[in-house]
């Protein structure tokens, strides 16, 4: 077995009557992936392609999956289509209200080991309240203070606390701004979803 994958989507509305109707900017957005399996040795090229039809329900969880094209091992390939059923996106909306859709994801895979953080977060509704409370941060509130008080997670009874996450669970753009942060930083306000989250980094 060799490293676990990372992945970098691209995704498309298809085969949907409603296409035409879904609201602008509403396509699903993925907000954290289960890691895919292994890659076994008889998977030899160091980078390949995933090509997979999707349904994504009015909650956001991934219904029916099919592979168009996959990694040639079908054991694997079986394997990574039960890991992308745990993903969970942002559904698509129409007339503002979630819908169920299809889409067609494609994403190019690559090797990568887990990196682990010890992370807390604030996820705020709206733009103006992160920017809000990450000004209150950088005047010197505490951190765990505000996500009891600000956050719309379940981690907010914690004070925001996730312990060790393996970031690249997060979409790539998340992913990126963490892995600069150094013990006791924060992240700026970041779109996740259709929230926004301060993230900090903690302990090693």
């Amino acid at each position: 077995m060799r490293l676990i994958v990372c992945i970098l989507c691209f995704m498309y509305l298809i085969g949907c009557s409603s296409v035409k109707q879904v609201s602008e900017g509403s396509t699903p957005q993925l907000l954290i992936q289960s890691q895919l399996p292994p890659i076994p040795a008889s998977i030899k090229q160091p980078i390949f392609d995933l090509d997979v039809v999707l349904f994504v329900m009015e909650d956001g969880t991934v219904g029916k999956t099919r592979m168009l094209k996959g990694s040639g091992d079908a054991a694997w390939d079986s394997l990574a289509l039960s890991s992308i059923r745990q993903w969970r996106f942002t559904p698509a909306r129409m007339d503002n209200k979630p819908i169920g859709s299809w889409f067609h994801m494609q994403s190019t895979l690559r090797y990568a080991d887990p990196q682990y953080m010890n992370l807390a977060e604030i996820l705020c509704t709206s733009r103006e309240e992160a920017d809000s409370v990450y000004n209150v941060i950088e005047q010197g509130q505490n951190f765990n203070e505000l996500a009891m008080r600000y956050s719309v997670d379940p981690s907010r009874e914690m004070g925001g606390m996730l312990g060790d996450v393996n970031i690249n669970v997060f979409p790539e753009n998340i992913r990126k701004s963490l892995s600069k942060l150094i013990i006791n930083e924060y992240t700026k306000p970041m779109k996740y979803g259709d929230l926004y989250a301060i993230f900090k980094r903690l302990r090693k």
